[in-house]
């Protein structure tokens, strides 16, 4: 089933009407007509925005499956070449069918690693085959396992590049210092070299705004990298509801995943999406949001804690904590309701974070 037909499907489930399902999703009717008839993918920022309007988990909308799970090795060959022949239209799948008849009678090479059709599978794979389930993830064990080279070098229009071969190569952009930036960039092309049906020679990665792309190749990257690095029955275990906080997730971020705080917090939002949202500012305008069930506004109120750091710049990265009214935060704010605003600034990156707690 196509991401188009899973969209129409849950929608008519929950007796939805499409501009119903727009306004919960805080995204326009004509949209959702075109996601749903196939004419426009919707960018990953819009497919969480529809999982979370939807009640399912981001991925599911993604790969049709919604709890994780871990194949093992057996037959799955066969289930990854019907998962392919599923993608393909019908003309390719009767030359996919020569082809078989061909191979009947010659053989076939061996991949190193097993076949699976779901991506998380492959980054479950790698992190319990070859990390050992360590964290955090050792990605030059995987470069060496996987036998592939990392350079440093000048790109002028992404931060990654992988180029497949006898000898894979990665290239990063060296004017990008941020190391868990880095990682995360390592991981997404780790993701297009292991998925077997990213099929091109050559891959990009953050070429623009990861967040908001349309690709679908590109989001089965984008969910094996987080996959990878913050492996899901790991970190549903450590982000509890009740108990989490920002200073938490930076701490959980930096010491035991090492990624960016805005990667455990979007997995928080994606987990408990009736209790939390994520926005990302510069202190004058929103710059992305990672919301859950409530509409955010796209504006920033100039009577929040984000908003309050362009008046006077801290020198060092400081966190401000506060109850506000949820119109602030909100386009749906209820008069005398209140929501939890922690944010954070860090001067290396120039940025502010956001967690926005429901009571």
């Amino acid at each position: 089933m196509t991401v188009s037909k899973r969209i129409q499907k849950l929608r008519k489930e929950r007796n939805l009407s499409q501009a119903m399902l727009a306004e919960k999703a805080g995204l326009k009717p004509p949209a959702i007509s075109q996601y749903e008839s196939g004419a426009r993918s919707p960018s990953f920022e819009s497919l969480v925005k529809l999982s979370n309007a939807l009640g399912v988990p981001s991925d599911y909308l993604l790969i049709g499956e919604e709890t994780p799970f871990y194949e093992e090795v057996g037959d799955s060959l066969s289930r990854l070449i019907s998962h392919i022949t599923g993608m393909l239209p019908f003309e390719k799948r009767e030359m996919l069918l020569e082809y078989g008849i061909m191979l009947l009678k010659s053989g076939t090479s061996m991949l190193t690693l097993p076949y699976f059709s779901d991506i998380r599978s492959y980054a479950d794979y790698i992190f319990h085959n070859i990390c050992g389930d360590v964290l955090p993830v050792d990605l030059n064990l995987i470069l060496n396992r996987l036998n592939v080279t990392l350079a440093n070098t000048t790109l002028r229009d992404c931060e990654g590049l992988l180029v497949k071969g006898k000898e894979n190569l990665i290239l990063l952009d060296q004017s990008y210092e941020n190391s868990q930036r880095q990682r995360f960039t390592i991981a997404t092309l780790l993701g297009h070299l292991v998925i077997p049906w990213h099929t091109d020679t050559i891959y990009k990665a953050r070429g623009s705004s990861s967040f908001k792309t349309e690709d679908p190749l590109e989001m089965e990257a984008l969910q094996f990298a987080a996959h990878l690095l913050m492996p899901r029955e790991v970190l549903a275990q450590d982000l509890s509801a009740a108990t989490v906080s920002l200073d938490a997730l930076r701490r959980l971020a930096g010491e035991k995943y090492d990624v960016s705080v805005f990667a455990p917090a979007n997995s928080l939002v994606d987990m408990y999406p009736d209790k939390f949202a994520v926005v990302q500012s510069d202190g004058r305008e929103i710059i992305k949001t990672f919301r859950g069930s409530r509409p955010v506004r796209p504006d920033l109120d100039p009577r929040s804690l984000a908003a309050g750091f362009t008046k006077s710049l801290p020198k060092k990265r400081e966190m401000r904590t506060a109850k506000l009214e949820e119109g602030i935060w909100f386009q749906d704010g209820q008069p005398g309701a209140y929501v939890l605003e922690e944010s954070i600034y860090d001067p290396q990156i120039g940025k502010v974070l956001t967690l926005l707690t429901v009571p």
